[in-house]
Parts: structure tokens; sequence; C-alpha cells
């Protein structure tokens, strides 16, 4: 698989935090209000590739963040946890070491719209557009369900802290791989996540991504967190579906769409990678709008 430039009018960016080295792309601009994307689980900035390439943002720094033990960004120590919360410090951290104490946007994608929803209710005051794609809150857990999760959670992470690598020949055979994992997507759209998303090693190639990452979670919220975490969110919410898309898998959290104050709901046709290969088109033309405040907005459509 021959290797891939980075997109026009992009470049790769390397940036030291106060806490971790974190990396991506970035459009080269420095003025304005800084967008910032969030790529989902076992992603790479890779996956706003197609989105960024019609997206009309001029003038506006827009930066596709490569979250900890993703893409090319550091991971974390081994004493540390991967967990959603943490990733809010590291989001803000990265702002601010870009532009400290700047207002900014937020445009995530399945994993990424949990984190930037949890940025957005944070610090209210600095997020003025919360863009979500795909995504509508983190998995939550009764409590009666909290000590078995927990127990899964240690016994799985234990195990797989004992497994190999997997390492394929080539990149080619990779992205094969990647089109049956989180997601189901097509090869074109696997080869741009694989581009940036291996390393090579002996015998071939294998993830660049933390190993850990596949480590389930500790603790989940429960709904009522939830609730109270979305209802602090102070600015406009864009929310995009795919018609193929996880959300409608999952009618119970159609409820969530009541606790944002400020909401526009779209349906866009594709599946949960809908901004990498459903309409892309449509998908950048309503991100563009609503981050420059050109999309009316509704409460739900």
């Amino acid at each position: 698989m021959q290797e891939r430039k980075c997109i026009l009018n992009y470049q790769h960016f390397s940036q030291q935090t106060e806490r971790l080295t974190l990396a991506g792309f970035h459009n080269g601009q420095t003025q304005g209000r800084p967008v910032i994307m969030l790529h989902g689980w076992l992603d790479n900035a890779a996956t706003f590739e197609p989105m960024l390439e019609r997206l009309q943002l001029e003038g506006r720094p827009v930066y596709a963040l490569e979250l900890p033990g993703h893409g090319k960004s550091q991971h974390r120590d081994k004493s540390a946890q991967y967990h959603l919360v943490d990733n809010t410090i590291d989001v803000l951290a990265f702002v601010d070491s870009i532009s400290e104490g700047s207002d900014f946007d937020i445009v995530g994608h399945s994993m990424g719209g949990i984190i930037a929803t949890l940025v957005a209710a944070s610090v209210p005051e600095r997020v003025k557009h919360l863009v979500l794609l795909d995504s509508l809150g983190p998995l939550t857990d009764e409590i009666e369900n909290v000590l078995p999760q927990l127990k899964r959670a240690v016994k799985r992470a234990s195990s797989l802290r004992n497994s190999k690598l997997n390492v394929y020949p080539t990149k080619e055979v990779a992205a094969r791989a990647r089109t049956a994992g989180v997601g189901k997507i097509s090869m074109p759209a696997s080869r741009l996540l694989v581009e940036r998303g291996t390393i090579e090693v002996e015998g071939g190639w294998t993830w660049s991504s933390d190993p850990r990452l596949l480590e389930p979670s500790l603790l989940r919220f429960s709904e009522a967190q939830v609730e109270a975490i979305m209802g602090g969110i102070e600015c406009p919410v864009l929310l995009l579906v795919g018609t193929d898309g996880y959300f409608k898998q999952y009618e119970a959290i159609k409820k969530r769409l009541a606790y944002i104050k400020t909401l526009t709901q779209h349906q866009v046709d594709g599946g949960h990678h809908f901004h990498m290969e459903g309409d892309v088109a449509l998908t950048a033309q309503l991100v563009g709008d609503f981050v420059t405040e050109q999309l009316h907005r509704t409460k739900g459509v």
C-alpha cells in the first residue's frame, strides 16, 4: 500500500501539552476561534480527511486531534488508565497549549463525541458550538451492574495484558482486517485509517494505538449522571446521525435528546462513519454552517 501524503492545505502536527504530546492534522491557521475535532475509539485523525477536504472554514484554525494512545499521539504511562473523563483534561490541555484560555468549537465522532460532550459540559463558558457525529453520550450501568462490570473489566484487563499484538504482513492485509472492526467500513476508508494508524515491526505492521485501549471500562456513568452532564451544556448542539448508523439501534438513548437545551438534528445518508463514506459533502456543509452560525437552529427536527 503506497504511502499517502497529508490532505491538501493540512499538515501533520505534534504538540507538547502539560500532560502528553498529542498529534493530528492542522490547517495552518492561527487566528480565530479554533475548531477541535475528536475521532472515535481506535480510529485516528485520518477519519476526518474526507470531510476536511470539503469543509469550508477559511480563516479558522482546525485541528483533527488524536486522543492519547491513538494514531501518533503519546500513550499513557503504564500506571494510568484510559477513561473518558481523563480525555476531558487532555483536550483542554491541548487547547490551552495552542491558545491559552480561548473559546473553541468542538466536533466529535462516536467516542470523540462522548468526550466532546464532557468537555462542553465541563467548561460551558468556553465551548461555543458542539457537533456530535453519530454520538449521544456514554454507555451507562444500573446500580446492580456496577460490581459485575468491575469484575469483568478487571479479569479482561489482566488477560489482555498477556496477549500478543496482531502483526499483519502488509498494510493492505491490516486494512482488510479493519473493515470488520468497530463501525464496519469500506476498504478505501480503512486504508486511510491504517495508513495513519500502523507502525512497522518485525514481521510486518501492527496498530500504533495502545493495546490497553481494548481494556473495558472499570466503571460507567449512571443515566442520571449523563442527564446531569448533558443538561450542563450551554452552547448550541448539532447532532448528525447516519441512516444506517449506531443511533437507530439504541432506542433507549433517544430520551437524551431532551437533556440538551439547544439542539439541531439532521440525518445523513451512510453508516456509523458517514463523515468518511456516506454523504460527506452534506456532512461538511452542515458542520461548517453550524460552527459559523449560518445554520438555523431548532429544537429537534
